[in-house]
């Protein structure tokens, strides 16, 4: 092997390493530079649409960061408005909501200690209730993130207005038998990319919206909060209308007393899934990525060790872009090398008579 295929290799896979590297060490910068690329990934179409009838890029990002920063600001500023109500409202009712759990926990594990009196030894009441007690602690920590809303536009603004750039630096550093290659992968990436990501901020935004009046209608405390707890869990594959459930059937019992009340919350979220299930995702969102339950299930369970919640969230899409590099490396394998897979047996019908 020449010393300049050697180059070829190695250096590539240096690169990649230490890409890897510095991931694993700066895992919370990282997210914020993915979340700032697919930001701008969800906002090219609107740039390309105005830039391929003459006008100039920067004219077009500068406009929509203007129109769409207006108005953000100002759904946020309402938003926020009734959220801060009810966070303040939730705050200042904890230690009645506290004492209610208490109370439900003190004669559900009494009565369960005559049955099993072994329970007892491993102090699973006091457990939870330790743990309720950090949670106005674990809230207020998750205020520090909301930064990330203006970090992320910020940083996407540039890659906007860089546009197609970054693509064409790749091409014309890289070997040109390689060009057409990297074109293919750009293409399959984003032919499988596009509806996801697009689809699944749709898809939030609108069970959010459906969970919203939903609860507001049937008097529900914190609906406001609780609407946006849907929203970012729809971004996980299905989580979205299971958190809300849980979380509503809580503050449902403990806000009325009745388990009526918790009944016409599971019916509502029930409902919500099947809207979800047969009319936003298959006929308006169009985000199936065709990946097997197994693989998302897992796909999740890694990105939650590797990266937090954030990884969770795009853990799909990098499976995506994986499945992608496997499809284009066994088309050219087969290109280069005329392999094909064995074809299949195929049974034959033969219909009683």
């Amino acid at each position: 092997m020449s010393k300049s295929s050697l180059k070829e290799i190695y250096i590539p896979l240096f690169f990649v390493l230490l890409f890897f590297i510095v991931f694993y060490f700066a895992r919370k910068t990282f997210m914020v530079v993915i979340l700032s690329i697919s930001f701008s990934y969800l906002l090219n179409p609107i740039v390309k649409f105005f830039e391929v009838r003459g006008i100039k890029r920067s004219y077009v990002v500068g406009m929509l960061y203007i129109c769409s920063g207006t108005f953000f600001l100002i759904l946020a500023f309402l938003v926020f408005d009734i959220a801060r109500f009810d966070i303040d409202s939730f705050f200042n009712q904890w230690p009645i909501y506290y004492n209610k759990i208490s109370i439900i926990l003190d004669n559900f594990f009494s009565k369960l200690a005559k049955e099993f009196p072994f329970i007892l030894q491993f102090n699973i009441r006091d457990k939870l209730l330790n743990y309720l007690t950090e949670v106005p602690v674990y809230l207020m920590s998750i205020i520090p993130y909301f930064m990330i809303l203006f970090i992320v536009p910020f940083i996407s603004f540039f890659i906007l207005i860089k546009g197609t750039r970054i693509l064409d630096i790749l091409v014309e550093n890289i070997p040109s038998r390689y060009v057409e290659v990297v074109f293919h992968i750009v293409s399959r990436v984003d032919h499988s990319l596009g509806n996801y990501l697009r689809g699944i901020i749709t898809d939030a935004l609108i069970l959010s919206f459906i969970a919203f009046f939903g609860l507001f209608f049937m008097n529900i405390n914190y609906y406001s909060v609780i609407a946006m707890l849907v929203g970012i869990s729809c971004l996980v594959p299905y989580v979205g209308a299971f958190v809300g459930a849980f979380v509503s059937c809580i503050i449902a019992f403990l806000q009325y007393g009745t388990f009526y009340s918790v009944l016409k919350v599971l019916l509502f979220f029930v409902f919500l899934r099947f809207i979800d299930d047969w009319f936003i995702q298959p006929y308006i969102i169009q985000k199936s990525v065709n990946l097997n339950p197994a693989v998302v299930v897992l796909a999740l369970m890694a990105g939650g060790e590797i990266a937090g919640f954030w990884g969770v969230v795009f853990a799909v899409p990098f499976v995506c872009i994986i499945r992608e590099f496997l499809y284009i490396a066994f088309e050219i394998h087969k290109t280069l090398y005329n392999w094909k897979f064995s074809k299949p047996l195929f049974r034959i019908n033969i219909p009683y008579t």
